[in-house]
């Protein structure tokens, strides 16, 4: 299911349209259902049935590239799925993909800097709380200055490392952990 661009349309991009590729034709069926109930999202929201290693024509006109989690579940597919994008992503574009650190990396594994090749890791933000996957974030290699120095190139994660925890008490005195959202330059 295409959650985090459902949630991105919906409540932090209200004006982008969403291309969503899914090896499964089933898995699209079912979220173009799921959208079709919002007459916004639904003409917002397009659903591409192909492998990703498929997937060439085009990717050059996208600004941003998620990569999720489930995309290559093993070390060796991951990778070719990232050099596959790199070959065909714009420069100055920017890859954002789902690791693991940890014992996490038993549910998925984890992406090094070193399997980025033709990429700037911008970030790479390891949660401390419940939530599985760590974020990767990375800029494409290659173009001119003035592509790398664009509204994309400008639109980073700030040195916070994607977000700052703040240790605060639940209300039964127990200390837990919240994470101030993603900073970024205006």
């Amino acid at each position: 299911m295409p959650l985090t661009s459902i949630v991105l349309a919906k409540f932090h991009l209200p004006n982008t349209t969403i291309h969503n590729f899914d090896i499964d034709s089933q898995a699209n069926t079912l979220a173009s259902s799921l959208v079709s109930r919002d007459p916004d999202l639904s003409k917002r929201m397009i659903f591409h049935t192909t492998d990703v290693l498929n997937a060439k024509k085009g990717l050059d006109q996208y600004d941003v590239v998620f990569l999720a989690a489930l995309v290559g579940m093993d070390k060796e597919s991951k990778v070719k799925a990232i050099e596959h994008l790199e070959k065909h992503m714009a420069p100055g574009a920017v890859l954002m993909l789902r690791s693991a650190h940890g014992l996490r990396a038993f549910l998925y594994p984890i992406v090094d800097s070193c399997d980025l090749k033709g990429f700037e890791v911008l970030t790479i933000y390891h949660p401390s709380d419940d939530v599985v996957n760590s974020v990767v974030i990375a800029r494409k290699l290659g173009g001119s200055s003035e592509a790398r120095n664009s509204e994309i190139g400008r639109c980073v994660v700030m040195s916070c490392n994607c977000s700052k925890i703040h240790g605060i008490m639940n209300s039964r005195g127990m200390m837990k952990n919240m994470i101030e959202e993603f900073s970024t330059v205006e």
